[in-house]
């Protein structure tokens, strides 16, 4: 090593949990799965809603096909969220084209992967409340909200990432982030 190179030392990196959601087995599981609950197919290490033509038949023949429920149809039955979106401040007029946007967001989001969804929706006055199976699902809705109403949306993260709080607010709402 030369008089003007540095050393460079990698131990202050964070060192972050990389521990897995504990509704997805550890080990692939072996076959074809069908869930129950949703009617997805787990099929080559993936859960999808269209596999091929062949696995399509084998599930409809039920042959060679375990019945199960899959993680985020677990999930739901638990109530065990992993992301939340809260909006503040949407008026009436807004909120009905809000729900059928998120809902429409929640499906092309589903046909990638078919265990981001949405738990839930609650409605406690003019704050609303909506759950999903996935953190990523959260941002994603928060960002289709963000750009279509405008308004500001804030990201807060759980430890080690495992879950996360959206929180949009509207143009109106004056900055009041809990």
């Amino acid at each position: 090593m030369t008089q003007g190179q540095k050393r460079y030392n990698t131990n202050y990196k964070k060192r972050v949990n990389v521990e897995r959601d504990t509704y997805l087995p550890r080990w692939s599981p072996k076959g074809i799965l069908n869930c129950r609950g949703c009617g997805a197919v787990y099929y080559r290490r993936r859960w999808t809603l269209t596999p091929p033509p062949e696995v399509r038949d084998l599930v409809e023949s039920r042959e060679e096909v375990s019945n199960t429920r899959c993680p985020a149809c677990r999930k739901i039955r638990d109530h065990y969220p992993s992301g939340e979106l809260r909006l503040l401040g949407a008026t009436p007029k807004e909120k009905r084209e809000m729900l059928l946007m998120l809902r429409n967001e929640e499906e092309r989001a589903r046909e990638k992967n078919p265990l981001e969804r949405i738990m839930r929706i609650l409605a406690d006055g003019t704050e609303w409340k909506i759950e999903t199976t996935t953190e990523k699902l959260a941002q994603r809705l928060g960002r289709c909200l963000e750009k279509a109403f405008g308004g500001s949306v804030v990201y807060k993260w759980g430890h080690n990432n495992k879950f996360v709080r959206v929180i949009w607010q509207g143009a109106t709402v004056k900055k009041k982030v809990a």
